[in-house]
């Protein structure tokens, strides 16, 4: 094992969606390919034939007892990162493209931001026919003192500036239902 620090590393919150847990998974394959990265996934209470998928992309899965507080099993996933910066990722979304965030680590601009927006499409059905876009801070440059806070919407906390807006998108179906109930 390495001692070498990570340029990236991207924590991924899992709760065993097992109908979007690979397409995430593989939609940072690209990015972790290009950026010398680690990931490491916070399992939330997943099955076996879960954690054993999830173990083909990385050794770095933490149990975490779900208490109803995003922020603590964020946070959880931040302890545990080496990386120089911080990018957080569910279960339940995944990225079209990661070449704009690939060019902003490869690129060296990285260094002259604290953190970094990229666009999250929420889609309200499944067929993609309604969404909405919104810029979210998913990005960090790793300070002992950045820390996610509020149990539900978490947000990195302090954030100072300047960041980047970096134009990619991550698709999220978290607000789709398949009943109004």
């Amino acid at each position: 094992m390495s001692d070498k620090k990570p340029l990236l590393s991207i924590s991924l919150l899992s709760c065993g969606r097992a109908k979007t847990i690979r397409k995430c998974l593989d939609s940072l394959v690209p990015l972790m390919k290009k950026i010398d990265s680690e990931l490491i996934i916070v399992d939330t209470g997943c099955s076996a034939e879960i954690k054993a998928m999830m173990s083909e992309y990385t050794d770095k899965i933490i149990p975490f007892t779900w208490c109803d507080d995003f922020s603590a099993a964020r946070n959880v996933g931040m302890d545990a990162a080496k990386g120089e910066w911080f990018l957080y990722i569910d279960d339940d979304e995944w990225f079209i493209d990661t070449k704009e965030i690939e060019d902003f680590f490869l690129s060296g601009e990285y260094k002259n931001y604290v953190y970094a927006c990229y666009v999250q499409r929420n889609y309200t059905v499944k067929s993609k026919d309604l969404y909405t876009d919104a810029w979210v801070s998913r990005m960090v440059r790793l300070d002992k003192n950045v820390r996610f806070v509020s149990c539900i919407h978490e947000y990195f906390y302090p954030l100072k500036r300047p960041y980047k807006l970096v134009n990619s998108i991550v698709e999220h179906f978290g607000y789709c239902y398949e009943s109004k109930e």
